[in-house]
């Protein structure tokens, strides 16, 4: 037993292995590092004993009958109660492809058969210190404010921030170790594993300028020097590279931008308010949809904006929830898409500050989302 083992007897490890002799062993093992071990000999098995014991760490084999591991993955992220359980994959499926599509799939660890149990439990204690870290982190910003608050506070966020942040930390870490330390046949390979480290560096970037922006928000901080916009160059590039997130859906986006006139307003702001409404409309498009983006300018710096989408549409009786903080219309299949909900939420404070409004118009077919800026004083000097 090791020197933490005591403290390790609160500590539950659901392991999930179909081969009989496999499942002993691991069991004994976790037993002697002192861990309070729960055993399943499948996906659906485990599913059922996640819910009923909580457990702190899961060790899954992949390939198993009934329900695999990457299903089971899937299905404990639905579960806001287990997504964040963290979850290390123990497989004899060796190919780089494979454990690509583990770390993927939210996995925090990987370790391959035949297993070295030092190495197993040194990953296991490597990654309940990180969890353990996670949380104590929250836990002590979390215990400045009133507990009721607090309480609100966690269940918002505690469903989709744990994954939010730690999937794209996850891709740079794993890929670039694969760069390090894996031979490539091909240039091309390389600079693929390099392409999706760097992807999942701008996912993580994007939400933290949007935690940044709604904090300023929440505060009264936000900018309101009223800034000459010019759509090509301030709004529709950062759009179109937007638009090459979802290259897999093959969509259609049609930009409808007149010159005439000129719009004011805080470039960053007012920018990353339309990219939050226009991603929108990307995310929830089917496949070869169409999004049509329109924006013309008011008689004095004020716009209107209309984005169109032919994906499911919101009901009436959501189309105000749906601006709501942490808010998303298909909880059922909120980890199909990502995001923590918070760019409906921020493309209206941040239209709302600067006296416009954003809203969600009838429509025939999919989604209409308005914004509109209101036009300047002729005497308001506010603008650069």
């Amino acid at each position: 037993m090791n020197i933490e083992s005591g403290s390790n007897l609160k500590t539950v490890i659901l392991i999930v292995e179909d081969e009989a002799s496999i499942r002993m062993g691991l069991s004994a093992a976790m037993t002697r590092q002192g861990y309070r071990v729960i055993t399943a000999e499948n996906g659906s098995d485990a599913l059922l004993k996640a819910g009923e014991n909580h457990p702190d760490l899961i060790i899954s084999d992949i390939l198993m009958p009934v329900l695999d591991g990457f299903e089971m993955k899937k299905r404990l992220g639905a579960d806001p109660g287990l997504a964040s359980v963290p979850l290390i994959y123990l497989t004899a499926r060796t190919a780089l492809e494979d454990r690509i599509v583990g770390l993927r799939g939210g996995a925090d660890d990987y370790v391959t058969k035949p297993f070295d149990v030092q190495e197993l439990t040194a990953r296991v204690e490597a990654v309940l210190r990180r969890t353990r870290g996670e949380r104590q982190h929250g836990f002590d910003e979390a215990r400045q404010l009133d507990r009721e608050e607090m309480d609100k506070l966690r269940r918002e966020l505690m469903q989709n921030f744990h994954h939010e942040i730690r999937t794209p930390l996850n891709n740079i870490m794993m890929f670039l170790e694969i760069v390090a330390t894996h031979k490539f046949e091909s240039p091309d390979e390389q600079r693929e594993f390099i392409r999706i480290a760097r992807a999942s560096g701008d996912r993580l970037e994007s939400l933290v300028s949007d935690i940044i922006l709604l904090t300023d928000l929440d505060q009264g901080a936000i900018n309101d020097l009223r800034q000459t916009i010019h759509p090509e160059i301030h709004i529709l590039p950062a759009l179109r590279r937007r638009l090459a997130r979802y290259e897999s859906k093959s969509l259609n986006f049609v930009p409808v931008v007149s010159t005439n006139g000129g719009i004011k307003a805080p470039r960053q702001e007012f920018a990353r308010a339309i990219l939050h409404l226009v991603d929108n409309a990307f995310k929830f498009s089917p496949q070869e949809g169409a999004v049509i983006f329109k924006m013309t300018p008011g008689a004095n710096g004020g716009a209107t904006v209309i984005i169109e989408d032919q994906g499911p549409g919101i009901p009436a009786a959501l189309r105000e929830q749906v601006f709501e903080r942490y808010y998303q219309v298909s909880q059922g299949a909120a980890r199909e898409f990502q995001g923590l909900g918070l760019g409906l939420t921020i493309a209206r404070a941040v239209f709302r500050s600067l006296g416009g409004d954003v809203a969600i118009l009838d429509s025939a077919r999919g989604c209409c989302v308005q914004a509109t800026l209101p036009d300047l004083p002729t005497d308001d000097p506010a603008h650069g």
